[in-house]
C-alpha cells in the first residue's frame, strides 16, 4: 500500500505520540491532572459542572486550533513543492 491508502485505512494516526516522562509537556501533564483531580474532589453540584464545561471547552478550542494549524502547515508544505517543482526562475542551469 501507499502512503494515502495507509492513511485512509487508519494505519498511520499522526496524532499518537509518545513522550518521555522527564519533559516539560509531562509535567504540565501532571499539573494538570492533580490539579483537575483536587478541584473534582473538592468541588459539587453547579462548580463541578461548570469546571468539566471549562475543560471540555478547553479540549475543543485545542483540537479545532490543532487541526487548522496542521492544515496550514500542510498547505505550506505543498506550496514548497509546488514552487521548488514549477518555478525555474534560476540563472543557472543543470548540466
Amino acid at each position: 500500500m501507499n502512503f494515502i491508502e495507509e492513511l485512509y485505512y487508519g494505519n498511520i494516526n499522526p496524532n499518537e505520540k509518545r513522550y518521555y516522562g522527564h519533559t516539560d509537556y509531562a509535567k504540565a501533564m501532571r499539573k494538570f491532572c492533580n490539579n483537575e483531580n483536587e478541584l473534582n474532589k473538592m468541588l459539587k453540584g453547579k462548580p463541578l459542572h461548570l469546571l468539566n464545561d471549562l475543560i471540555n471547552a478547553s479540549d475543543e478550542v485545542i483540537a479545532i486550533t490543532s487541526i487548522e494549524n496542521f492544515k496550514i502547515g500542510f498547505r505550506l508544505g505543498v506550496q514548497m513543492i509546488c514552487d521548488s517543482l514549477i518555478c525555474d526562475d534560476s540563472i543557472f542551469k543543470d548540466l
